[in-house]
């Protein structure tokens, strides 16, 4: 009687961790679908003549990445907050996490530039479709951008790995989803190695808003970056695109840079450790000091 009431549970959890995977994956395509088609819809219609600012169509795409999520947990009858992982973190968690963001840096740059020997900088080349004001363009990149993926692959995604796999199993696998929904090689290397990072950064405080921050000023960062390089080249009378793309014909320039960050990242990993279980302290999560 023992063995037949273990064998039935056994079989529905097997049953319950199989739909949840396949939750997850269709989920997932259907961010990815709208992720396509909204992209390409706005493209053809800026193609065709019609202006539309970049804050309007940027935050169509964002809200048509993250909707397929909210529906799905809606339907499950789940409380959004409890499932995405909403939790109010501690002010010294915060300062952890800046400092976690800027240890990150040589990590992702290294993955942008070397990703650059093989294809162009993608940021670089989207600067010049951020029609409309400089902040309407900064909201969208740093603050929609990074709400709407986050909810879409730590909220969603990884939060939900985790419960039918392990904690670095579900950390790679949503990394590799975050990638893939940049939808090109450049974007797509630096922000799995982001991804990563994002989803064990959330693990260590229990909470999304870590990754939020992170985000939201990793794109901040990009963004002003990226302005600050078209003002300056638009000013020389130089093509911010065009010299890009000049500069990474250099291959050898680009492979020194990539391996001196490769070096200074191995350093940085070991940094990262430190950091994430210092986030953990913080917010008292007993489990996740044990794995850092």
């Amino acid at each position: 009687m023992n063995a037949e009431v273990f064998q039935m549970a056994d079989k529905e959890k097997k049953t319950d961790k199989r739909r949840t995977i396949i939750g997850i994956v269709a989920t997932y395509v259907l961010m990815v679908l709208a992720n396509i088609i909204l992209s390409n819809a706005f493209s053809y219609i800026i193609i065709n003549g019609v202006s539309i600012p970049f804050y309007v169509y940027g935050t169509v795409v964002e809200l048509g990445i993250v909707m397929p999520a909210i529906i799905y947990t809606v339907l499950k009858g789940e409380s959004i907050t409890e499932s995405f992982g909403f939790r109010r973190i501690r002010f010294k968690t915060v300062l952890w996490t800046i400092v976690l963001t800027i240890l990150s840096f040589p990590l992702y740059t290294c993955a942008n530039v070397l990703s650059q020997i093989f294809v162009p900088n993608t940021a670089i080349e989207s600067a010049s479709e951020m029609s409309g004001s400089i902040f309407g363009s900064w909201f969208v990149v740093a603050i929609v951008a990074s709400l709407c993926e986050e909810i879409a692959i730590r909220g969603f995604c990884f939060n939900r790995l985790k419960k039918v796999s392990s904690l670095f199993v579900a950390a790679a696998i949503s990394a590799i989803m975050f990638g893939v929904l940049h939808l090109n090689i450049n974007q797509m290397c630096y922000a799995m190695v982001l991804g990563f990072i994002f989803a064990l950064a959330n693990f260590a405080s229990g909470s999304i808003w870590t990754s939020i921050i992170m985000h939201t000023i990793i794109n901040s960062f990009g963004y002003v970056v990226v302005m600050i390089a078209e003002l300056a080249t638009a000013s020389a009378g130089i093509n911010l695109e065009e010299t890009a793309e000049l500069q990474r014909t250099q291959t050898s320039s680009f492979l020194t840079t990539g391996l001196v960050l490769f070096v200074i990242s191995i350093g940085c990993a070991f940094l990262i450790k430190m950091v994430l279980k210092k986030i953990a302290a913080s917010e008292n999560n007993q489990e996740a000091i044990e794995v850092f």
